[in-house]
């Protein structure tokens, strides 16, 4: 695909914030090398304004990463990176 056509399908991504339960997660041998603890704070997910403007932080990252998948340094994290953004199939 040319850059354009990528740009264009990347705009429609659209993050969200749940709480979850450490417990119920799945360890998975892919691993991501996107720092999120930073970017996300509780206090932030108690008000809708504050929750918004995350979201809209969280969406930056998540597309600068994709659009730089090919500068990652580990072997292990670009298989997880690519892992992470293919379109799941149910």
């Amino acid at each position: 695909m040319d850059k354009k056509k990528v740009e264009k399908r990347s705009k429609c991504m659209k993050p969200f914030i749940k709480y979850v339960n450490v417990r119920h997660l799945f360890p998975t041998r892919y691993v991501v090398d996107i720092d999120l603890k930073k970017a996300v704070d509780e206090a932030d997910l108690v008000d809708a304004e504050k929750k918004v403007d995350t979201k809209k932080q969280l969406k930056t990252i998540f597309y600068d990463r994709y659009m730089n998948q090919k500068e990652v340094t580990s072997e292990k994290k670009a298989q997880g990176s690519s892992y992470f953004f293919k379109k799941l199939q149910f």
